[in-house]
This record gives C-alpha cells, sequence and structure tokens, in this order.
C-alpha cells in the first residue's frame, strides 16, 4: 500500500524500439529512469517497472496472481495506477504511437476499452493500453492526479486524448522539475493533509517555556490535536527521521525563540530550514512566540508575523502576565489550526 509519509508516483512511459545487429528489439525510454531517479532524490516514492525488474530499492518483480489469467505486470500496473497519488504520462512521439488515435476514445484503443473482461485479457494489444484503461477507469473522480510531461512545449499529437484537457508541464529545465515537485505534493495534501504541531525549541534553556505552552494547549490533546516535540522520539528510534516525519506532517509549526533557538546549528539548518521551505510552497503555518529577547530581526524568521510582540518576550513578564500572554498565544494557535475552543 501507498506510504502515508511521502507521495507515492507511478511513471507511464513506453519502451522504445532499438536496432542492434540488423535485430529489432525493445528497450526502456532511458528517461522515464532518469526521471523516477530524481524524484526519489526530491523524497517521492516513485514507482517504475525497472525498480522492480531490477528488485531496487525493496521492490520486487510480480508473481502471477491466483485466478487472474493476465499477465503479472498488467495486475501490477494497473494496482500501481490505482494506488499512486500522481500518475506521470511522459509523453513522447513513442508514446503516444502506441495508439494511431493517439488515445481517443473514439480510436483502436477507445474501442479496445469497451469490450467485454474476457476479449479484452485475450487479446494481443500494447501493454500501455492497460495503464491507459486502468487511468480511464479512476479520471472522472480524481483528474487532478493524472499529470502529462514532456521534454518540450505541449504538443496535442503527444498527450493521449483522454488527457488533453489536464495542465502540461514540460520538465526539459529545472525550472519544470520544481513546477512538477510542487504539482505532486499539492495533489498528494489532498489526500494527506497537514495536521497537528511541531514544536521547535532549544534545549539549552527554552524547555521551561515549553511546558507552560503545552500546559495550556493540554486540551487540544484530549480533542486529538498532535502536540508533537523531540521528547517524543523513543528510545532506539532514529531522530533524524523521527523528527522529519513529524514535519512532514504537521499544519503549524511553532517556534519558541530566543538566543539559544537562534543559535542553534541545528534548528537553523534542519528544523528551520525544513519548515521555512515547506512553508514557502507546501502549506505549513509558521508561528512563532518570542520567549526571550533576541536578535530575530536578522533571521530567517523576520518576515513572520510573531504571536506575541516581540517587544515583549515571554521572559520578562511576570508570572501572571506570562500566563495572559500564552492563552492569548494558544487562542491565536487555535485559529492557525482552523479549531474553535469546546
Amino acid at each position: 500500500m501507498p506510504s502515508s509519509t511521502e507521495p507515492v508516483v507511478y511513471i507511464s512511459y513506453r519502451w522504445i524500439d532499438t536496432f542492434d545487429a540488423g535485430r529489432r528489439g525493445r528497450a526502456p525510454d532511458p528517461r522515464g529512469r532518469e526521471l523516477a531517479d530524481r524524484l526519489r532524490a526530491r523524497g517521492h516514492d516513485v514507482r517504475l517497472d525497472l525498480y522492480f525488474h531490477g528488485s531496487l530499492h525493496g521492490f520486487r518483480p510480480p508473481q502471477l496472481v491466483a485466478g487472474d489469467p493476465r499477465d503479472p505486470w498488467l495486475v501490477w500496473a494497473t494496482q500501481q495506477v490505482a494506488e499512486a497519488d500522481s500518475v506521470l504520462l511522459l509523453c513522447t512521439p513513442h508514446y503516444a504511437e502506441a495508439d494511431p488515435g493517439r488515445g481517443s476514445r473514439a480510436g483502436e484503443w477507445g474501442f479496445w476499452r469497451q469490450l467485454d473482461e474476457a476479449i479484452r485479457v485475450g487479446s494481443s494489444v500494447p501493454a500501455l493500453w492497460w495503464d491507459w484503461y486502468a487511468m480511464d477507469q479512476e479520471i472522472a473522480a480524481r483528474p487532478q492526479k493524472f499529470i502529462p510531461i514532456g521534454y518540450g512545449p505541449y504538443h496535442s499529437d503527444v498527450v493521449p486524448g483522454f488527457v488533453r484537457g489536464a495542465s502540461y508541464i514540460d520538465i526539459s529545465n529545472d525550472d519544470g522539475l520544481d513546477t512538477l515537485v510542487r504539482r505532486i505534493r499539492q495533489v498528494w495534501r489532498e489526500r494527506q493533509p497537514r495536521q497537528g504541531v511541531f514544536i521547535s525549541y532549544a534545549h539549552k534553556d527554552d524547555q521551561d517555556f515549553l511546558d507552560l505552552l503545552l500546559s495550556h494547549l493540554s486540551w487540544l490533546r484530549r480533542r486529538g490535536v498532535d502536540l508533537w516535540d523531540d521528547r517524543q522520539i523513543e528510545p532506539g528510534a532514529k531522530w533524524r527521521e523521527s523528527i522529519q516525519r513529524a514535519l512532514d506532517r504537521a499544519q503549524v509549526g511553532v517556534l519558541l525563540v530566543s538566543p539559544a533557538f537562534l543559535a542553534s546549528d541545528f534548528i537553523t539548518n534542519n528544523e528551520l530550514q525544513e519548515m521555512l521551505e515547506a512553508a514557502a510552497s507546501d502549506g505549513l503555518k509558521i508561528f512563532w512566540i518570542p520567549v526571550k529577547p533576541s536578535t530575530y530581526k536578522y533571521s530567517a524568521i523576520e518576515p513572520f508575523q510573531a504571536a506575541h510582540p516581540p517587544g515583549k518576550p515571554l521572559s520578562g513578564l511576570s508570572e501572571h502576565e506570562c500566563d495572559l500572554a500564552v492563552v492569548a498565544i494558544t487562542e491565536k494557535l487555535v485559529a492557525a489550526l482552523g479549531l474553535a475552543p469546546s
């Protein structure tokens, strides 16, 4: 089943004709593997036939399914299309030429898709048609997950007819790949929306403020809101991976800002950097609280509105004033989460 922590991406592409020593053969279009590797490097769970063929990245070749007369690879392709968060159609002349009708419902593929299952299974057609058939079964319900891409400007002759209205992405340069990555994550977030709170703080001297904040937020936990800080990492767990998973799912990133926070190389280079990138492109809300006087104006958080006046950090308030301030901060955090007090 698809992972809930990374977008699952299936790449539909076509093997191309080859000629070697006068012999005709078939080989995978190398651009499919290149794209898959680049997306994996960006943190996507990519499903590509070559990964399964070669038992790469923990995948294994598909096996016969009891009672299913189809080739295991056709069953596999249908499953990948159904389970993926995004399906990329690598649109090239070879891809479109799998059907003279260019994937039109009025063409050969369109006629084939309407056949009875037994006849369709027994027919000899390009394997790519099964990808298209699986997509066609789902496209009405989730059109946004099917993304035509290519190397060069849009041209209708290389885009299958059933997705011709979808937004095409030219990935021939890095900007195009960045656009594709944003689109994949946008579609993924529709199924995996951000939830809960990630709290970043300096261990050196900010834990008292963390405990104070959590005491005021305890009612949110009773309502099922995840309030995460690194003290929840279990002994023996891979702490970097635990932090990354928590950041990936959080709706709001809370920063307890102090000189120690700003001086922390780990926070600056890992947690804060990840949160700023997620705020720019992946829907994370930045929510920072001045707990001690600091040079925040010279940091990356300066453009973000503070949840409390920076000129009156919590450390300079009386106990009563601090409690009142945290109550007000809590109300703002509840609003950022889209909740209301019960």
